[in-house]
């Protein structure tokens, strides 16, 4: 059936509206004529199959990626000067649905690189299949090449897949009831990389990096052996094999050590204008309680500037960020190890007059949104406009919301970061 596409939903898909009922259809663009075929019926909505383009979007492109199919980048067939467009409008859009926000956001800061921009990424096997993910789904796709990788990701990819195929190591466990090689996960930076294979069980790694250290320069190679069920990459018990153990990263001042497991904001272009930004925006005569801190980069770039409380509940990043403290002898920085839920409540004892810089999960920030009423000003960033939006329902009976700035951290996806600037209220 022919339909136009009068709008695009919050994963890029095309919406139509067919006789009142809103159909879905995932690689159409806005303002397109297509020809398409429902696949699923929902009642109030439905989702259809793109099967032919009669009339062409002025923001389509020719795809540069032949895997299409794959779960990553829901936008590669749109111009990126529009996906710019694309993540304002989404923000938008979701403020007002589920907050009755009207503010405007501001145009989409844009990525210096669309591809070739990760420091790190995951490829995941699947018996003998070795890539990238489908669409919604977790079966996988059998690739040789990643766009948003750098080509250093790629060739070691391409190299490892290899030399699991001549060993013999994809495949299927019947005692696991899974493949021995699980993921493999690249970080890479100017001046190295780390490469960990992540298994069910110890692998004898040896081999592979006298081929990959052949290779490439400067790499350091890990076994992560990982039981679990779930999909969580980066957990269990690590084998350092041999090559760099970790690599240290300068950046506005400060030495960063950065480990296999350390959390890394993924674009160093776009992390590097968020954390400017967020360095102007900071008073030197504020307290700044920066809640959900990670491993303390962000906490100790403010400290250049103001008194800081980081706030992280896991162990393993508060303890890279007290070694981040003691390399650069930073004196004004406290870094605290407990749930920001039940520590906040302290804090503001000790400090009535502060400022926030909340850089939460996924999830968002969770029960202490009630809590957050006496800080001077919030600083949020956020990489889901979902909870960012639910969370901000709540903060504006307080604040009033001053900017709205959103960041292609990822281009080519739907994924955006977004920094809300709010201030308190006039009691």
């Amino acid at each position: 059936m022919e339909v136009e596409i009068v709008d695009l939903g919050m994963f890029g898909e095309g919406v139509a509206n067919l006789d009142g009922k809103i159909i879905l259809v995932p690689n159409a663009l806005l303002n397109e004529i297509v020809d398409i075929e429902i696949t699923n019926d929902y009642g109030n909505y439905a989702k259809g199959k793109l099967l032919k383009i009669i009339k062409k979007s002025d923001i389509r492109r020719d795809e540069p990626c032949k895997f299409s199919s794959c779960g990553g980048c829901a936008l590669m067939h749109m111009d990126y000067d529009y996906q710019l467009i694309f993540k304002q409008n989404l923000i938008k859009k979701t403020l007002k649905k589920i907050a009755n926000i009207d503010n405007e956001p501001q145009r989409t800061i844009p990525s210096d690189k669309q591809f070739n921009f990760r420091n790190k990424i995951s490829f995941s096997a699947q018996n003998t299949l070795f890539g990238m993910k489908e669409n919604h789904s977790n079966n996988v796709i059998d690739i040789t090449n990643c766009l948003l990788a750098t080509d250093k990701q790629n060739k070691i990819f391409n190299l490892f897949k290899s030399y699991c195929l001549n060993n013999n190591l994809l495949g299927y466990d019947t005692k696991t009831k899974t493949g021995v090689i699980k993921n493999l996960v690249i970080k890479d930076f100017p001046n190295g990389t780390l490469v960990a294979v992540v298994s069910n069980k110890a692998l004898d790694l040896n081999d592979f990096y006298k081929i990959l250290s052949k290779q490439h320069k400067n790499v350091g190679l890990f076994n992560i052996i990982n039981k679990r069920k779930d999909s969580v990459v980066l957990s269990g018990e690590a084998k350092h094999i041999a090559g760099l153990k970790e690599l240290h990263l300068n950046e506005f001042g400060f030495e960063f050590p950065i480990d296999i497991f350390a959390f890394h904001q993924t674009n160093n272009y776009i992390q590097n204008k968020i954390y400017s930004k967020i360095l102007d925006l900071i008073s030197a005569d504020d307290i700044i309680i920066n809640g959900f801190s990670g491993a303390g980069v962000l906490s100790a770039i403010m400290s250049k500037k103001s008194r800081v409380i980081g706030v992280e509940i896991d162990h393993s990043a508060h303890a890279s960020a007290e070694r981040l403290k003691k390399i650069n002898k930073i004196e004004n920085l406290t870094n605290i190890c407990g749930d920001f839920n039940k520590v906040y409540k302290k804090l503001i004892k000790t400090y009535p007059e502060h400022s926030l810089v909340l850089d939460p999960s996924k999830k968002g920030l969770g029960k202490i949104i009630c809590d957050i009423n006496r800080a001077k000003s919030i600083i949020y960033l956020s990489c889901n406009p979902i909870a960012l939006a639910k969370d901000l329902r709540e903060l504006i009976k307080y604040y009033i919301i001053d900017n709205v700035i959103p960041f292609d951290m990822f281009p080519n996806t739907t994924s955006v970061e977004t920094l809300v600037i709010l201030k308190r209220r006039n009691k």
